[in-house]
């Protein structure tokens, strides 16, 4: 799958696996040059996984982010990165300090954990073919 459904229709990307919306994350961001996450007063939002590792959770659109925007993140909005931003210094930063990326989770709190090293590499290859 290399496409999100429409954005009206949310509830039909966050009905997919983790894994397809990893994969329709990798398309949609690589397409638009850009990623979205939650920022509030404090700064950007993380939080621990299941294993106690900090995760920093990323999507593909600002209204999938913004329908995140609820309970302890009510006070948050949709904040966009350039791709290549993401890229270059999150992506690396994050590894540096041992963090995780939650990539496009969902309302019922399910999300593809993975490593940032990965994802890059992941992007990168997504972009090589797309050109």
């Amino acid at each position: 799958m290399n496409a999100l459904p429409n954005a009206d229709d949310l509830s039909g990307s966050f009905d997919l696996p983790g894994e397809e919306r990893y994969i329709a994350f990798l398309a949609r961001v690589t397409q638009q040059g850009q990623v979205w996450t939650l920022k509030g007063d404090d700064g950007f939002i993380a939080f621990s996984d299941d294993e106690g590792r900090d995760c920093f959770p990323f999507w593909p659109e600002a209204a999938c982010a913004t329908a995140l925007a609820t309970h302890d993140w009510a006070d948050c909005r949709a904040e966009p990165l350039a791709l290549e931003v993401f890229m270059t210094r999150w992506l690396p930063g994050m590894a540096k300090d041992g963090r995780m990326v939650a990539v496009f989770p969902a309302p019922d709190g399910s999300s593809v954990v993975i490593a940032p090293e990965t994802l890059l590499d992941d992007l990168r290859e997504e972009a090589e073919q797309g050109d």
